[in-house]
């Protein structure tokens, strides 16, 4: 069965932080007020109509975890996640560094990497489309979203 994929990237309008972290921060590990990045995560959550989003507590590394259900906390020490859950969102969070969304919709597998400068020198890419495969995606049938991030001049 062929399921749908959709990506989502965000901008900082439209959330409930206050300043500096203005407005619509999603990050919970910068000193923003907990309860406003709980309220700017469901907003997000019901902007696109989902459940809970699994988050992850990246650390510039190459590790990659599998879930196959919704979490009532983020994944600690990894930069990225796959599921092969249909409905299950997987969210990643860059500032400087790039948001790969990965995805066979025809074996229904997804994968959110977060890939810095660090991460990508260690293989974290390549290692989500290893665990993808491993979990029946086929690469031929990838495909990829780079999001936004940092650029010079």
């Amino acid at each position: 069965m062929t399921f749908r994929i959709r990506r989502v990237t965000t901008t900082r309008a439209g959330g409930v932080s206050k300043a500096p972290f203005d407005t619509f921060n999603l990050g919970d590990h910068v000193g923003d007020d907990p309860k406003a990045v709980s309220a700017n995560r469901t907003r997000l959550a019901d902007a696109i109509g989902h459940g809970p989003l699994v988050w992850m507590n990246q650390v510039h590394g190459d590790a990659v975890v599998r879930v196959d259900e919704p979490r009532g906390t983020a994944v600690d020490d990894t930069d990225a996640l796959i599921t092969t859950t249909a409905g299950l969102a997987l969210a990643v969070i860059t500032a400087d560094c790039v948001p790969v969304l990965l995805g066979d919709e025809e074996a229904g597998v997804i994968g959110a990497v977060h890939a810095g400068r660090v991460g990508a020198a260690k293989g974290i890419v390549a290692r989500t489309v290893e665990a993808m495969v491993a979990a029946g995606a086929q690469v031929a049938d990838m495909t990829a979203w780079l999001g936004p991030a940092v650029s010079g001049a």
